[in-house]
């Protein structure tokens, strides 16, 4: 291979997309693809949100892609005819053609050789939710396709933050099998194995983190506790002092999830009677709950989604969500922009609650 290499020359959607253009290939079979979990409809058990939502949950399955390459800060997947797959090469652009890697007008060099290597990469997988949902369950459909990897590409230092830095303590993967993409990576492998990149939260991915992190002998059973999740930077309570004022009167605590660590989150959530918060990362959480728990998601009029609707219906929790009051043009991106609560509004809900 010489020195400069072009850029892909087009793009599959998916990695079936790829493989169903090479199906007479040789090297084509049930080794080099892998359903794990298929696709299922979506059972609807609780009032969503004004947002759109699943229709189908999505499956996981494991790609063996033969001279493989992953290029680039955020972990493009190259093929062998060198195309981008897509579905594991997201970035946040519209069209993919926007995609970073159609603006270098060659590619570097080649800087390793692999004989097996899995990617782990994901464009905003430095954020709670999406490392919990969509990077490590990754790792759990590798374990299930019995192939067996101890080295993993990352798209940024695991170590730099505590949740990722404790998660990946706890399933056992050392700071030695991380390859840590950056600008100038280019590496190929004999095997690159490519898990499948949910783009929802999928129920075979809440059950692993139940299993994985849900430790039943150390859960608190004695108690239930009413929790108030209070944001510290964006999508703020503007009114915060007012709105908690009235929740402690109910016996709420306020906690910022951010100060504790993951077992301590698992901990909180799971032993909750009631959490009442705005919509954010945090939530992921809700993983953790008992049937039953009580939930109260505030949006901003600007920024709503059923993210954690469909998680709460996979633990039959009992969800409900308010619409406070905010205006476009706070931030750059409307799902930062902060929250007012309108509280003659809200206190009806309070009560619907039970509180």
């Amino acid at each position: 291979m010489s020195k400069d290499i072009c850029p892909p020359k087009k793009i599959y959607t998916s990695t079936r997309d790829w493989l169903s253009t090479i199906s007479k290939e040789p090297f084509f079979n049930d080794t080099f693809y892998k359903i794990i979990y298929p696709a299922s409809p979506f059972s609807m058990r609780i009032k969503h949100p004004p947002a759109k939502y699943p229709k189908f949950i999505e499956g996981g399955s494991v790609t063996v892609i033969p001279n493989g390459r992953v290029w680039g800060l955020n972990g493009a997947i190259i093929t062998p005819d060198n195309n981008l797959i897509w579905d594991v090469s997201l970035e946040f652009v519209n069209p993919q053609t926007e995609h970073s890697i159609f603006k270098e007008q060659q590619l570097p060099p080649i800087t390793n050789h692999y004989k097996e290597i899995a990617d782990l990469t994901h464009i905003a997988g430095s954020n709670y939710y999406h490392w919990m949902y969509e990077v490590i369950p990754r790792l759990y459909l590798l374990n299930q396709s019995n192939i067996k990897i101890n080295q993993f590409i990352l798209n940024f230092d695991p170590y730099d933050l505590p949740f990722q830095k404790e998660t990946l303590y706890l399933l056992g993967i050392k700071k030695d099998q991380i390859n840590m993409t950056h600008r100038g990576f280019h590496i190929q492998a004999e095997r690159l194995v490519v898990p499948s990149q949910p783009s929802y939260a999928t129920k075979w991915a809440y059950d692993f983190l139940r299993k994985t992190f849900l430790n039943e002998a150390h859960m608190k059973r004695h108690g239930r506790t009413k929790i108030y999740i209070s944001r510290k930077n964006s999508r703020k309570i503007i009114n915060e002092d007012e709105l908690f004022q009235v929740l402690s009167k109910y016996g709420f605590i306020k906690i910022e999830l951010e100060t504790l660590p993951v077992v301590e989150q698992v901990q909180l959530f799971s032993s909750a009677e009631v959490i009442i918060a705005p919509h954010g990362a945090g939530l992921t959480n809700l993983t953790f709950c008992r049937p039953g728990t009580k939930v109260l998601e505030i949006f901003s009029p600007t920024y709503i989604t059923s993210l954690y609707w469909v998680i709460s219906s996979f633990g039959n929790l009992k969800h409900e969500y308010f619409i406070g009051q905010g205006s476009s043009g706070q931030t750059a991106w409307n799902g930062l922009d902060n929250i007012k609560i309108n509280m003659s509004r809200i206190m009806p809900m309070l009560k619907k609650m039970g509180l």
